[in-house]
């Protein structure tokens, strides 16, 4: 076992094999446990690497843990499975259905919402954020008050269903159906897994709960989590999921991870602060582990255009490694857009929440993999699915999965099938004759066909990441193409410098919302416009809508290693503009009941 762990880290590796949730504070090494952990089932319960299944949020988070995991257990332990929620139960509900279903990703169900957002909300200042509409998707026809998001509702799942799609709640109620209506497959999926590790266990929703119950049965079932950094209510999660654990779960053991490894003595302690007065929560002592260094700064404005004046003061003043290591982290996209906007004419080098480069490379080599096994498929008059399925809609060309309805496919079969349908049958016309036009080229001729004629480069850099950062990667791809021999050659090229692509990566300030800073950490955190109506919204009614915006402003605060601001604007005695009611833990205290 690992030397360098605390006592309370050691506790909650060590916990029995029956069930366990672990409270970890933000900065806790909760990372560390986990791994930690998988290794304690592994040598001391001698489980099998196949019987442990680990779960979290995001593709990136499930694919950092394997990362770490393996560097410390070694290459033979690679059969441990780490995955999403949405990957693992999708993969429950297709092997034990072996049937195909068309899920609508994230990206395009926040591309969709945003679309009848505008629709139905032609003003911009009116329009709701892209959470709140989610929350609305989640609820019964009968309970929304709101005459447009109702409509927005009602399109959206029209749009599903006449496309033959399932989104991830669909798939989650379907996957937890099935294990209630088959005993024998339940107690199959049981058997093969014998341990279940869960990561930011506060983000769960009730659904993927019960799924979780009823795979562990009760049984080696172990959670990490923080229920104060329950911020994705518009999801389904809630604070009181985590709360409930030892309820559901008689005899489990709990855990609190209390040091905080991040923050300062300082940032710990506003934080701390400000998130003590929410009701619903499980009470914590967090200490940090580092010392005070500077004040938490609290800081008031006549107007936006003074704050943003500010910011510029205070960013003009860092050398581009300082630049690097702080962000300005702010409640709506509206906000992300003007503050960029302002400090990018100012000549302050920002960029947003990008996705890594090593990511975006790879997404990239799989995708021109899927293209030259299409075009071999082409050749020989076999169609691979799965490669089809891989980028049918990269870019899009508005194909569903069940155009081709079977593996190794002739291209007669895959027309004839689709004859009934003009809009498919023309697409996957115009894709056949791409395919074979890629067949016949060499690997640069390949690369810039595909680039550019066949429209997957702008695809890429509009949907992959941040746009600078995409069209990096894809000169290096074209790059790479130049001394290949052949495809596989250059594939393989690729592979061998992810790590290159690194220094791709655009420098400078960070600004994003505070739900895209979950999971990140900065030297310096800049919180502004910190007012009534925008922290907390104006949407708020409830007293846990007001919570869980003090939980979105809490994991915000918490980003900041060293130095923290909370900024807002007092506005004028002709128009005042109450600070937000989160500061008045801090003495701040202008604002509206």
């Amino acid at each position: 076992m690992n030397s360098n762990l605390d006592p309370s880290q050691r506790e909650a590796v060590c916990c029995s094999p029956g069930p366990c949730e672990i409270i970890a504070g933000p900065g806790s090494g909760k990372t560390l446990v986990l791994t930690e952990r998988i290794l304690y089932l592994l040598d001391h319960f001698k489980l099998k690497p196949s019987q442990i299944l680990v779960l979290t949020f995001s593709r990136a988070a499930a694919a950092e843990m394997k990362e770490r995991f393996l560097k410390r257990a070694g290459e033979n332990n690679r059969s441990v499975y780490f995955g999403t929620f949405h990957s693992a139960f999708f993969h429950i509900l297709r092997e034990s259905t072996r049937k195909d279903y068309a899920i609508l990703g994230q990206s395009q169900k926040d591309r969709l919402i945003s679309h009848l957002i505008g629709n139905y909300y032609p003003d911009e200042n009116d329009r709701p954020q892209i959470e709140e509409i989610e929350k609305i998707l989640r609820m019964a026809p009968a309970d929304i008050g709101d005459v447009k998001a109702a409509s927005i509702k009602r399109d959206y799942r029209s749009f599903l269903q006449e496309n033959g799609y399932l989104d991830f709640d669909d798939m989650i109620i379907k996957c937890r159906r099935f294990l209630l209506s088959d005993p024998v497959s339940l107690r199959l999926w049981r058997s093969r897994f014998r341990a279940i590790l869960v990561d930011e266990f506060q983000d769960i929703n009730r659904e993927q709960y019960e799924i979780l119950k009823l795979l562990s049965d009760g049984q080696g079932l172990f959670v990490v989590g923080d229920d104060d950094q329950s911020i994705y209510g518009f999801r389904g999660s809630s604070p009181s999921i985590m709360q409930q654990f030892m309820n559901d779960f008689p005899g489990a053991s709990r855990v609190f991870l209390r040091n905080n490894y991040r923050c300062s003595g300082s940032v710990c302690k506003a934080a701390g602060l400000m998130i003590r007065q929410n009701k619903n929560r499980i009470p914590k002592d967090i200490r940090a582990a580092r010392p005070m260094l500077d004040k938490t700064v609290l800081r008031g404005f006549k107007e936006d255009s003074d704050e943003y004046r500010y910011l510029y003061n205070a960013m003009k003043s860092m050398s581009d490694e300082q630049l690097d290591h702080t962000a300005v982290i702010v409640r709506t996209n509206t906000h992300v857009s003007r503050i960029s906007s302002y400090l990018s004419s100012h000549g302050v080098s920002c960029r947003g929440k990008s996705s890594p480069p090593r990511e975006i490379l790879s997404s990239i080599i799989r995708d021109l993999e899927a293209y030259r096994d299409l075009a071999a498929g082409l050749k020989s008059g076999k169609i691979p699915r799965s490669a089809l399925y891989r980028v049918m809609n990269r870019p899009e060309r508005y194909l569903l999965r069940s155009a081709a309805c079977k593996d190794n496919m002739s291209p007669g079969e895959l027309l004839n099938d689709n004859r009934k349908n003009g809009n498919i049958l023309q697409s996957l016309r115009e894709l056949l004759r791409d395919l074979d036009t890629l067949g016949s080229l060499q690997p640069e001729g390949f690369v810039r066909y595909l680039t550019g004629p066949m429209g997957y480069g702008s695809w890429a850099a509009k949907r992959l990441g941040e746009r600078e950062t995409v069209k990096s990667a894809l000169s290096e791809v074209l790059k790479a193409s130049r001394s290949a021999e052949d495809l596989n050659t250059l594939l393989d090229s690729l592979r061998r410098f992810p790590d290159r692509m690194n220094g791709a990566a655009p420098r400078g300030l960070r600004i994003m919302t505070m739900h895209a800073c979950k999971g990140l950490e900065f030297d310096r955190v800049y919180l502004p416009a910190l007012n009534e109506g925008i922290m907390p919204g104006r949407r708020c009614r409830e007293q846990e809508d007001f919570e869980e915006e003090r939980r979105l402003l809490y994991v915000a605060m918490t980003r900041a290693r060293d130095h923290l601001e909370l900024l807002y604007v007092t506005g004028t005695a002709d128009n005042p503009r109450p600070p937000s009611r989160f500061l008045s833990v801090y003495g701040i205290r202008n604002f509206v009941s």
